[in-house]
Parts: C-alpha cells; sequence; structure tokens
C-alpha cells in the first residue's frame, strides 16, 4: 500500500491524540492516587500495616489529631517513627503529623514536659497524651483514650488534712491534677461531713493520707461505697491517722507494717538519706508494663494482703531486695534487724485488689481497689522523678477501667529466613558456581568460533 502524504498527516495526528489521551491518563491516575491512595501489604502475617483494631479505631475520629514527633535527625528511630504515623495517616487524614527536632525547641519541651528523644505527643480537642515507647499498641491505646466518651470523675476526700488536688504546696497535687484534666478527668474534692453520700458518678474515690481521724459516719459512707462495689484509691503515709481506718484495712484485709522501707539504693541518686524506696523492676501489671526508669517513693511504708478468694490481689510495687522497713530511729548508722519487727526485702509498696459485682439489676461489673504505701511519690515536689507521673496516670486509668485498650501483639515475621536442605544447598551451589559459569564459557567459545570461521 502506497504512502502517501495525507496518510502520514492523519497517522502523525492519531499518534498526537493517543500521546496526549495518554498523558490525559497519567494525570487522572495520578491525582485519584494522591487523592484516594490505596496500599496493599503483601508481606506474610501483613506485618506493614496497621492491625484491623487499629484502623477500626481511626475511622472515628471526627476532629483533627495533631500528632508531634520529637526527634533528632540522628535518631535512628526516625523513619520507623515516621512510617508508623504514616500508616495512621494514610487510613485516617484527620491525623496530621509533624516531626520536630526537640534540639531546635525548648520552650514545647518544657511547655509538654517531653524528657526523650523520640517521645510523641498526641493532641485532640485540648486533651493530650505522650507516648514514650512507642508502638503501635501503645499509640492506639493513647488514641483510645482521648477519644474516649463521657467523663471520668475522681472525688478527692477532703477535710481531714489530706493532700489536696488543687494546691501548690510541695505536698499536694496540683500537677497532677493538670496532667489528669488534659487527659479528660474531672477532678472534685469531697467533703464527707458536708455530704450525706457519696456521688453516684464518682468513678475513683481518693483517700489520700489523711492527718485527722475520720468520723464514724464517714466511715460507715466508705464502707458502704466499697460494699457496693465502688472504686478506691488508698494512698497510705505511715503518719496517716490510721483511727477508723483499721475498719477500712480489715474490709480490704490489708495489714500495714510498721515503720519505714529504708533502701540502701537511694544513696545512688545523690541523697544523703536512705529512707526513700528505688523501685527499677516492676511485677507484671497492667499499670506498670511500659515502664523504662526507675520510681521513688519518699518514706513510704510497706503493706501485706491476708484476704481469702473474694478478692484477686497483684502487687504492682515492690521495694529492692536489699530493703527492709525500719522501726527505729532514723540516726545514725541503721541496720536491718535490731529490732524484732522489721523485715528484709522486697516489701509490697502498692498493690491492687479486684472482684466481681452484680448491680441491683443483675448486670456483673469489675470492682477495682489500689493501696499505695505512700502519697508523696504523686507530690507536686516529687511527681517528676523517673516513672512516678507514668505510674500516678497508669494507676487511675486502671482503677477508672480505662486500661482495657488496644491489645496488639507484635506480628512475627516468618519469611526472614531461609531453611534449606543439604541437598537443595547443594543443586543451588553446582547450578551458580558450576553449571552457569560452564554454560558461559561455552556460549562464548561457541561465538568465538562461528566468528573465525567466517
Amino acid at each position: 500500500m502506497k504512502v502517501d502524504s495525507r496518510m502520514r498527516l492523519q497517522y502523525r495526528i492519531q499518534s498526537g491524540i493517543f500521546l496526549l489521551l495518554f498523558i490525559a491518563l497519567m494525570v487522572v491516575l495520578a491525582w485519584i492516587s494522591n487523592r484516594y491512595p490505596l496500599s496493599i501489604d503483601m508481606s506474610a502475617n501483613q506485618r506493614n500495616s496497621l492491625s484491623q483494631e487499629s484502623a477500626r479505631l481511626v475511622a472515628g475520629i471526627e476532629f483533627p489529631l495533631e500528632v508531634t514527633l520529637f526527634v533528632s535527625p540522628i535518631n535512628e528511630s526516625k523513619p520507623l517513627l515516621e512510617t508508623l504515623f504514616e500508616r495512621y495517616h494514610l487510613l485516617q487524614s484527620n491525623i496530621v503529623v509533624t516531626s520536630l527536632n526537640p534540639d531546635l525547641h525548648p520552650d514545647l519541651l518544657r511547655a509538654h514536659d517531653i524528657r526523650y528523644d523520640g517521645e510523641v505527643l498526641l493532641e485532640y480537642r485540648g486533651r493530650s497524651e505522650k507516648v514514650s515507647q512507642v508502638s503501635e499498641a501503645a499509640v492506639s491505646s493513647a488514641i483510645q483514650r482521648l477519644l474516649r466518651q463521657g467523663e471520668r470523675w475522681l472525688v478527692f476526700l477532703e477535710g481531714h488534712g489530706e493532700r489536696n488536688p488543687y494546691g501548690e504546696a510541695n505536698h499536694d497535687f496540683s500537677l497532677l491534677a493538670t496532667q489528669l484534666a488534659s487527659k479528660g478527668y474531672r477532678v472534685e474534692v469531697l467533703n464527707l461531713t458536708q455530704s450525706s453520700s457519696i456521688p453516684k458518678n464518682t468513678n475513683v474515690l481518693i483517700l489520700a493520707s489523711p492527718k485527722v481521724a475520720l468520723l464514724p459516719g464517714e466511715i460507715d459512707l466508705l464502707r458502704e461505697h466499697i460494699e457496693s462495689g465502688g472504686n478506691l484509691l488508698w494512698l497510705a503515709d505511715p503518719e496517716q491517722a490510721i483511727e477508723g481506718l483499721d475498719m477500712l484495712a480489715d474490709l480490704l484485709a490489708i495489714e500495714f507494717l510498721p515503720g519505714i522501707i529504708v533502701d540502701p539504693n537511694s544513696q545512688l541518686m545523690g541523697l544523703d538519706r536512705s529512707d526513700f524506696a528505688l523501685v527499677g523492676e516492676y511485677p507484671r501489671h497492667p499499670i506498670t508494663q511500659n515502664l523504662g526508669s526507675l520510681s521513688l517513693f519518699p518514706q513510704a511504708q510497706a503493706l501485706e494482703f491476708h484476704g481469702e478468694d473474694s478478692w484477686q490481689q497483684q502487687i504492682f510495687l515492690r521495694s529492692d531486695s536489699r530493703s527492709w522497713n525500719e522501726t527505729g530511729e532514723l540516726r545514725g548508722e541503721i541496720f536491718n534487724g535490731d529490732h524484732e519487727d522489721e523485715n528484709q526485702g522486697p516489701l509490697n509498696i502498692g498493690l491492687t485488689l479486684a472482684r466481681s459485682h452484680q448491680t441491683d439489676a443483675g448486670e456483673l461489673f469489675d470492682q477495682r481497689v489500689a493501696i499505695v504505701g505512700d502519697a508523696d511519690f504523686i507530690s507536686n515536689r516529687y511527681l517528676g522523678n523517673g516513672s512516678n507521673l507514668e505510674i500516678g496516670i497508669n494507676l487511675l486509668n486502671w482503677l477508672s477501667h480505662d486500661d482495657q485498650l488496644i491489645a496488639i501483639s507484635p506480628r512475627p515475621a516468618p519469611d526472614t529466613r531461609l531453611e534449606l536442605s543439604q541437598e537443595k544447598q547443594l543443586f543451588i551451589a553446582l547450578l551458580f558456581l558450576v553449571v552457569m559459569p560452564l554454560g558461559l564459557l561455552a556460549s562464548g567459545l561457541r561465538i568465538w568460533l562461528k566468528r573465525r570461521n567466517r
């Protein structure tokens, strides 16, 4: 067929139209991929994508969730952190991720109490959560706490010299109350002499080391609160007024050992006193599962549980094996065993009690109680030491049933190792080290001989 100039023009027009349509198609596909990103995780166990639990969680985010990564450029974890939060952003456009060099923003470090390189701050509708040990489970749990519906009421008893959640003194709890308010808690105080009952919407009732004995009527209200299934946090300093509270101790089957816990390890912190208990190893418990640093307990007392099967008891704070409860005067050199009622550590500082309780309508719920032999560790003076703040927050999360968050197990990677039998290894070795080199050599000789005979 003869191709004239007219047909060549048609071919050129057709080629130009095809090229324009192809470019337009690529532009549309690029716009669609940017507008509606799609990723497919083909790795074993889908370990390179978020779990279904996290995906369902972030689907409920209706307002902007600001994520700030305080990570330096030299931090080896920076690519992993950015990759993890990019997965959250791809699933939910309301999640806005910002990465900042902590060395360039000291004002933000002070404002948000950022202590570690690689710490993450999440902010949602005026509330905030910090994540130090970053993982999908920890991040999703923090997001769920920010998204939780309804108010959590923390009620502090007052009127007997207890620690004040609004007080600015060193022994008060205003710094802790500020942290709790930022996480969605409502912090209130209650004077039982002015109220005939404990409010029904109280999530956690907090008894913070009263210095004056409670009245018999107040003790009765505490007993009714516990018998009806109410949650309780008892911060029991050695100098608390135990008169009247012995009934509460009997009800909970708790015994306080005499004296103050003495820990020689406290001298490692440069303290010129030994009545500070250092806790570096934590028993297995939801309250302490993600702690990575020491915690400090000034002038704590030890406690023991002597209850039966009605309560499920767990220890979550325990002193070092070198510690003991000193019952003598803390002057000069002190020794373990110079008094009969002294016990060698480890000693229990904090324990939790839980049991199943039934409402009037027949519904079952979990009642929780926590007793700590120290109130100073979350006071304004000592809250910033080690993991004290994390323990205080986790403790109240557990008591208010906010520990039932996302439990995401790390997904193993079964395809990271290649296991071959000796026969297969020998076959591969012969194939790549003998057969293929000889084949290439024979092919080269064959081509060389053909060209030589031409």
